[in-house]
């Protein structure tokens, strides 16, 4: 995986909720998981076009609590599925273990970063270095990356992948009986 989005911002400001902002409640309660299903309605409630006018590639940048409330993975998962990168000044505890299980590259702790750009600019980030550059403004900012493990788990694409892998290789090493 590459960890280097190059693509437009989409800024959004703070107490996005799970549930209702990021994405619809009834995915949660209805157990929804199927990406090419949850992309479709990322922001919706806040921008009805968002998930037709983002590409991957392109970065969410958002200020405190994003996906404050229920710790629910939909919205995390779709995000992911349109291929976006996250940028957040905080998130909480759920929300930051469902973004590195939905496979989703993201900086959780980047104080400021909602003054450091607007919806439009051109971004490039690094999320193995931290590495912020508003290429728009011409800008560079360094923010802390998250710890290796938890890209590698986000490289494989998520919690499932990562399993597997680790089901694979100790099936290989003798440790647990072949399905």
């Amino acid at each position: 995986m590459d960890f280097v989005y190059q693509g437009r911002c989409w800024k959004f400001g703070d107490a996005i909720s799970v549930d209702a902002d990021l994405t619809k409640k009834e995915f949660a309660t209805s157990r929804e998981l199927r990406p090419d299903i949850l992309r479709e309605h990322v922001m919706v409630t806040i921008d009805p076009d968002f998930p037709k006018n983002v590409k991957p590639g392109d970065i969410l940048v958002a200020g405190r609590r994003f996906a404050q409330g229920n710790p629910h993975i939909q919205g995390l998962i779709g995000v992911a599925a349109l291929g976006l990168g996250l940028v957040v000044e905080s998130i909480p505890r759920g929300s930051y273990r469902n973004a590195v299980n939905a496979g989703l590259p993201f900086l959780p702790h980047c104080e400021g970063v909602t003054a450091a750009c607007e919806t439009g600019d051109e971004l490039r980030v690094d999320f193995a270095t931290g590495r912020f550059e508003n290429l728009t403004r011409g800008t560079v900012h360094t923010y802390a990356p998250l710890p290796d493990m938890l890209r590698e788990t986000i490289a494989l694409g998520g919690w499932k992948p990562m399993v597997m892998k680790r089901l694979a290789a100790m099936r290989q090493a003798g440790e647990v009986p072949a399905a």
